[in-house]
């Protein structure tokens, strides 16, 4: 089977998930996974009636999917018929996060794109605030899991409504449109430390949106920001200032493999030992722990 899944991911975390999905889908023999990065810089995206099945993956912003990914949908040719999935991430498993998919299923569903199911996986925050190594790793290693399990359903023709009622879902569209015209607005806000920067040029590479611009040697933000926070997540030098959200913001990989294979770090870290903050999370592994247990998976095999 060919599948192609199409991408957008600011900070990389949501397109390490789709390497997950190529991973596990290319143990089933006779699979091919393709991942196109959904960018204003990746050119032409390859026809999705070339392939058999058709994945969408993005990071979840306020409680939606963020603009480019909707706007990729909007572009997608109409098909007479394509088995199409979504899988999202983001930096929490809370169930007000269930609707982000619903502007794109709309959208799809229009096209002849049939929706099977969507997945969600969480993964370390790159804003809000920065996860502990021990959580970091957990997420990882269920990511892992998870993906796998997901991959099996998959192969297996598995298929879940995935429409919810209007009241779990009327508050998504409002907040999509206040959180993608303040992202264009404040993008100007975000600023580069003249003393600090080195001038890689990795803000202005890695940023989907060419929003970063370089003028005598000066960096300008531009209003196509879609606060992926890609640029201040990755400089080297933590050399970018993100206007309001300069209390929010993370910077620096998580090293997710190095905190996997990191025996000195405990596993699993909720939701047993969880405390604080992190208690928010013991209902998203206490289900996630019955799917994989159900399914007659050990997340420990994935250490």
């Amino acid at each position: 089977m060919k599948i192609i899944l199409y991408v957008f991911s600011g900070t990389g975390n949501t397109l390490k998930v789709a390497a997950l999905y190529k991973k596990y889908l290319e143990k089933h023999e006779g699979n091919s996974v393709k991942i196109y990065r959904i960018s204003k810089k990746s050119g032409k995206f390859p026809s999705p009636e070339d392939y058999d099945l058709v994945g969408i993956g993005y990071p979840i912003h306020g409680f939606s999917a963020p603009e480019p990914a909707i706007k990729f949908c909007m572009q997608l040719p109409t098909v007479e018929y394509k088995r199409t999935f979504i899988f999202k991430s983001s930096g929490e498993g809370l169930h007000v996060n269930d609707c982000s998919s619903q502007k794109c299923i709309s959208i799809l569903q229009k096209k002849g794109y049939d929706v099977n199911f969507e997945r969600h996986v969480v993964m370390p925050y790159n804003m809000i605030y920065r996860h502990r190594d021990e959580m970091a790793k957990q997420m990882w290693i269920y990511a892992h899991a998870l993906v796998d399990l997901n991959c099996r359903e998959i192969m297996n023709g598995k298929r879940e409504k995935v429409k919810l009622p209007f009241y779990k879902t009327f508050y998504c569209p409002v907040v999509r449109v206040l959180e993608q015209k303040f992202a264009h607005v404040h993008g100007p806000a975000f600023k580069v430390n003249a003393d600090k920067c080195v001038k890689c040029n990795k803000c202005v590479n890695v940023c989907p949106q060419n929003n970063i611009k370089v003028e005598d040697g000066k960096y300008k933000f531009g209003h196509d920001c879609v606060l992926c926070m890609g640029c201040s997540f990755g400089c080297p030098q933590d050399a970018i200032s993100v206007g309001v959200f300069k209390f929010w913001k993370v910077n620096g990989s998580y090293r997710l493999n190095e905190l996997k294979n990191d025996e000195s770090i405990p596993f699993p870290f909720v939701p047993n030992n969880a405390k604080g903050i992190y208690r928010l999370y013991k209902k998203y592994y206490r289900e996630a722990d019955k799917a994989l247990a159900d399914a007659g998976i050990d997340v420990k095999d994935y250490i």
